[in-house]
Parts: C-alpha cells; sequence; structure tokens
C-alpha cells in the first residue's frame, strides 16, 4: 500500500496498519533551513543547496529522497507566493545566516540596513525585518491598525490569487501527483484570526474585536469572501488530487485561549466553517488540516463542527493538552496530527538520547491508539535543533509505521 493509499483509507477512518508519518509536508511541522542541511549531511545523502520556500520562518523545502529516509508519507504543494506576496517560480543563490549555501525565491531582495539588520519591503513599506545574525523575519508593518470605520475598509483590498498562481499550483499537484506516490498536502492558509492580528497589529485587533464588532465583521467578511474565491478558482483543478488541504489558525497561547470560547464562536467561527464547509462538498475526499498552537482543549468540540478533521501542532506542553486526556476525549471525532514529542519543553531541554527516544515512544503509544493518528514532533525544528535528537525521535517512529 503506498503513503496516499494508506493515508486516503485513513481519513476515511479505516484501519490502517501502524501510524502515518509526516516530515516537512506543511509550514508548521517543518525544519529550519541551516538544520536541515545539516540532517542532509548526517543521513549521508548528498548534499544540496537548501531551498528556503518559507522565509518569515526559513524553513526549508524537504527533498524526496530526504522525506524517504525519515519515513515520510507526505509532500507538500507550495504556493507560487508563500510568504511577502514573494514569487517561488525562480532561484537563486544565496545564504544562510550561518553561511550554509542555500537557494531562495529570485524576487527576494532583502535591503541591508546600516545595523546590519535585512528589511523586505511591499509597495515601497518596510514590512519585515530580520535582525544582524538573527533566524527569522519579523513582520513590523499593520497595514490596516489605523482603520476605524467599515468607510475606510471598503477602500481595502485583500489578496485574490491571479491566474499564473492558480497555473502554478495546479501544475505543481499535477507533477507530485504523477510522479510521486506521497499524499500531497496543499498549504491553502484561509487564516481568519491570525491574518487579522497581522493586518490590525495585535493590540489594535484585541480591541476591536470586543469593542468594533461591525468593522471585525466586515473585515472578515471581505478576507472570508477573497478566501472563497481562490478555493473556487483551485479545488476544481486540485480538488481530486490533493488527499489534505492545510489551513492556519493559532486561537491558543502557553496558559489559555486568546480569547474566550464564546467571542470565538460568535466572531470567527461562522466564517471559519463557511469555508471548511465549502471544501467538503467540492472536495469530500480531501481531508482539512488545521493547524492551531496553544491550550485550545475548549475549541475542540467547536473546530470539529466547523468541518476541521486533523489537528496539528497538538501542542502538549501547553495548559489542558495532556495527550491521554486528548485522545480519551477526542480521538474518535478527530485526527491528531503532531504531539509525537515535546521539542520545546523536553527535547530542547536533555542531552539524553535514550530518553528522547523514549519520550517519543511514549506518545505515539497514546496517540495510536484506535488509530487515527498522524506523526510529527511539535511545531518545526529550529536553527539550532540537534540532528542526532531528529533522528532519534523520527527513528523511533518509524518503528510503528
Amino acid at each position: 500500500m503506498t503513503s496516499r493509499e494508506k493515508v486516503k483509507k485513513m481519513l476515511r477512518r479505516e484501519p490502517v496498519d501502524g501510524i502515518v508519518i509526516d516530515f516537512g509536508g506543511m509550514p508548521s511541522d517543518g525544519i529550519s533551513a541551516a538544520a536541515y542541511s545539516r540532517l542532509v549531511k548526517a543521513l549521508g545523502l548528498p548534499e544540496r543547496p537548501v531551498r528556503v520556500y518559507d522565509i518569515f520562518q526559513q524553513i526549508a523545502a524537504p527533498d524526496l529522497d530526504v522525506i524517504d529516509a525519515m519515513g515520510g508519507d507526505f509532500i507538500q504543494a507550495f504556493r507560487m507566493r508563500v510568504r511577502f506576496g514573494i514569487s517561488c517560480r525562480e532561484w537563486k543563490e544565496d545564504w544562510l545566516a550561518d553561511g550554509t549555501p542555500c537557494l531562495v525565491p529570485y524576487e527576494l531582495n532583502p535591503e541591508v540596513q546600516e545595523d546590519g539588520s535585512r528589511v523586505i519591503r511591499i509597495d515601497g513599506v518596510p514590512f519585515a525585518r530580520m535582525p544582524k545574525d538573527g533566524f527569522y523575519y519579523d513582520q513590523i508593518a499593520h497595514p490596516l491598525e489605523l482603520y476605524e470605520t467599515e468607510e475606510q475598509l471598503s477602500l481595502w483590498q485583500p489578496y485574490y490569487m491571479t491566474e499564473d498562481e492558480i497555473c502554478y499550483i495546479a501544475e505543481e499537484v499535477d507533477w507530485l501527483y504523477e510522479h510521486t506516490d506521497k499524499a500531497i498536502v496543499f498549504g491553502f492558509g484561509g487564516s481568519i484570526f491570525e491574518q487579522a492580528q497581522r493586518d490590525f497589529n495585535f493590540e489594535t485587533f484585541y480591541y476591536n474585536i470586543i469593542a468594533e464588532k461591525e468593522l471585525m465583521r466586515a473585515y472578515f467578511r471581505k478576507i472570508t469572501d477573497a478566501y472563497l474565491y481562490n478555493l473556487r478558482q483551485l479545488l476544481p483543478l486540485i480538488g481530486g488530487k490533493i488527499q489534505v488541504i492545510q489551513f492556519f489558525d493559532d486561537l491558543g497561547t502557553q496558559t489559555s485561549l486568546q480569547i474566550s470560547r464564546e467571542l470565538y464562536r460568535e466572531m470567527v467561527w461562522p466564517y471559519q466553517k463557511e469555508m471548511y464547509d465549502y471544501v467538503h462538498q467540492i472536495c469530500p475526499e480531501t481531508g482539512i488540516l488545521l493547524h492551531c498552537c496553544g491550550a485550545i482543549y475548549d475549541v475542540i468540540p467547536d473546530l470539529i463542527e466547523a468541518g476541521v478533521d486533523m489537528l496539528n501542532p497538538v501542542q502538549i506542553s501547553a495548559a489542558g493538552m495532556d495527550p491521554v486526556r486528548l485522545k480519551q476525549t477526542y480521538g474518535d471525532r478527530i485526527i491528531f496530527w503532531g504531539g509525537g514529542a515535546d521539542i520545546q519543553n523536553f527535547v530542547e531541554k536533555t542531552d539524553d538520547i535514550e530518553a528522547v527516544k523514549k519520550h517519543t515512544e511514549d506518545l505515539v503509544k497514546i496517540f495510536s491508539q484506535n488509530g487515527g493518528y498522524i506523526f510529527s514532533q511539535v511545531h518545526n525544528f529550529q536553527h539550532n535543533a540537534d540532528v542526532k535528537k531528529i533522528l532519534a525521535i523520527y527513528d523511533t517512529a518509524k518503528k510503528y509505521k
């Protein structure tokens, strides 16, 4: 049985032999480009320039031979413009902050400042900045932070995919479908809550969602309409070939939800459900994966009701996100994608490789009970990740394939 066939069977909630594994099949369980270069070398595979497809997080695009070596069952179909409106259609040589050679999108031309930082401009406005010797870009501009009325908002236009991007995605999905047997993940995005934070800035967003509800409803309507337009153009072309479509919306912090469940249901949930319902209507065999960080235990029933089939990253260190409790309470209604190794609070704080293996094994056993589990670590491996620990985690997981 191929990876694609196995994933299809799991999405139908039919029994499969062993677990399914993801390595870099989506932007939130991947690996920093710097760490990826070291991993390729440790695997004994031919060295190659690392493609940095996610400029914001500096994440590598995993190669098929690396995915195979790590036991991965998924491969990602990328958008043409993953971050900051920069096209990934063409590539050029560059270097990471640590001197590692890499490939970056040809259109990426950050301005180097006097202090050594790098700035990306959008329409002439400084939009993202990487500090000197930094490893990531931070968004520094919020286009709607001064908008106070619906009239002002009416002049703003969210992003509608262009024909060249739609063709690019369709061609990439076609190629992956014909040339690999992996389950294909299309990273659509489609954020409602999190995109509002980026557009208004965090402080303004938190104020608006309570005090300026009509303004925020108008905003949510506009971006949802744009997302639905993009889905209507894309899904007829790729829907029968992708197994997973990935959305993202971080609703939690380490200790709680960012807003109350009641406010979430009132202001955000209806727009998520509208999109997820449309996907299920057009592509009933494609699973919806939501990346949603933090302490979100209380809203998991709402996510299931909205149409979420798979949940990532399963941040087991956050309040209320106990693995046993999660699996026992929701395991028959949602597929957990992640939770296989707590990088932030366990793996990074120990040098004991055997302890890392046991930690991983214990979590796999919990989440894989009665099926419905896709293995990956909790969120991305960072630039300083220990390759020995990465291999220990995935070698342990592969025992359960």
